[in-house]
């Protein structure tokens, strides 16, 4: 004889419970997934292109208060609203900062970090030279020619 149950019926279908327990498995695995492909997607700056990012600012807006924020105390004295100007008269037209992207090559001096700098208008490459503190006791920045 059968052990089988003539009135109770199978259908292969979890119950309600279970149901809703692996949707909810499978909607957090699914933003879990989701969180971590956006991590590995997007860049984030490091602390030297933040720093070259900042100065290119302030720099572009002509802001010396924000330049002398970033200098070595020893070397603000020679950044003067002028300097400032100029680099301003450089930056200002090439329009809003789309990257900044360190490229300093390996075996590069320490504390010494170069940087591609993308405008809307234009990219140049910064040169950048920092004390212990990461304060600024070096900058250059030359214009990549157009390609």
């Amino acid at each position: 004889m059968s052990m089988i149950n003539p009135t109770r019926k199978t259908t292969g279908v979890a119950p309600p419970a279970q149901t809703n327990l692996r949707r909810l498995l499978l909607g957090v695995l699914l933003l879990v997934l989701l969180v971590l492909l956006f991590r590995a997607c997007s860049q984030h700056e490091n602390k030297y292109e933040k720093i070259a990012t900042d100065l290119t600012v302030a720099l572009q807006n002509n802001d010396i208060t924000a330049v002398d924020k970033l200098q070595n105390a020893e070397t603000a004295t020679h950044v003067n609203r002028g300097l400032v100007g100029r680099w301003a008269d450089r930056f200002a037209p090439l329009g809003k900062i789309k990257s900044v992207k360190e490229v300093t090559p390996a075996g590069a001096a320490a504390r010494r970090h170069e940087f591609t700098v993308t405008f809307e208008k234009g990219v140049y490459h910064e040169d950048l030279g920092l004390d212990p503190e990461d304060k600024i006791v070096h900058f250059n920045a030359t214009q990549n020619p157009k390609k």
